[in-house]
């Protein structure tokens, strides 16, 4: 399921002219791609974790830094 997701994602990125061209890190972690889509997923999707404001916790999720100010804009702008 993973694999299949990261293909499809690939892929998608490509088609719109916007290439993955390496992953994006938060803090000093390389964000799992398939981790960050699940965790939005599991609060209800983009538009309702927008929604609440609840990328700081898709942040946490991921096992953020708690001190980090720019966690929720940050987490955001590398999903989208």
């Amino acid at each position: 399921e993973e694999e299949a997701f990261l293909l499809s994602l690939y892929q998608f990125m490509k088609d719109r002219h916007t290439p993955i061209e390496r992953i994006p890190h938060l803090g000093f972690k390389q964000i799992n791609l398939w981790k960050i889509y699940k965790a939005v997923e599991k609060l209800g999707a983009y538009e309702l974790v927008t929604g609440r404001r609840l990328w700081k916790n898709v942040y946490d999720e991921l096992g953020g830094s708690p001190g980090s100010t720019s966690a929720a804009t940050c987490t955001r702008r590398h999903y989208e």
